[in-house]
Parts: C-alpha cells; sequence; structure tokens
C-alpha cells in the first residue's frame, strides 16, 4: 500500500460532489494523481482507516493528509491557483 511519489491519492466515494471537482481539478492543472473507491477497493478502505479519514474525497498526498476543505467550498475550488500550488508543493514540484 505504498503511494507513488508525485501523485495525489484520492479516497473516495462515487457519490461525492466534491470529489468529483477535485479530481476535474487535478485532470485539468495536469497534476497526476489516482483515484480509490470507498468500499469497492480495500487500498481505498486501509487509507481511509490509516490516516482517519471522516469525510470524501481523502486526499493524500506524499504521505501527508490534505483537509479538502482547505480547497474546495460549496463544490467550487476557492482558489485555484493557491490549490495548485499547493498541491505541487506537496508533489516536490518547483513552482513558480
Amino acid at each position: 500500500m505504498s503511494q507513488p511519489d508525485n501523485t495525489v491519492l484520492i479516497v473516495r466515494n462515487r457519490q461525492c460532489r466534491k470529489s468529483d471537482v477535485v479530481v476535474r481539478f487535478l485532470e485539468q492543472e495536469g497534476i497526476p494523481h489516482r483515484v480509490l473507491y470507498l468500499g469497492e477497493d480495500a487500498e481505498a478502505d486501509a487509507l481511509a482507516q490509516q490516516y482517519n479519514l471522516k469525510a470524501s474525497p481523502g486526499i493524500i498526498v506524499n504521505g501527508e493528509s490534505v483537509n479538502p476543505y482547505h480547497l474546495v467550498e460549496k463544490c467550487r475550488i476557492k482558489d485555484p491557483e493557491n490549490a495548485k500550488k499547493r498541491l505541487r508543493q506537496l508533489l516536490g514540484e518547483v513552482t513558480k
């Protein structure tokens, strides 16, 4: 259950609109990510327990859990530039 470096893990349930927003944002920004589904993927369930994830989406970057409410508000990315910069920094990428 090791996370590849430079990949954002999204641990989610299928009905979560906030998860849809985050995944769409990652795709639009070209940020590498992998999506795991709670209740369908043993790895997702194990990560939810390991990181004590209580809300969907769970966002894990290089072993650090990122609070989704710091990124998403009312089913929109709060500050896209800041979110992109924060995620890329967590991935160890150089940002401008």
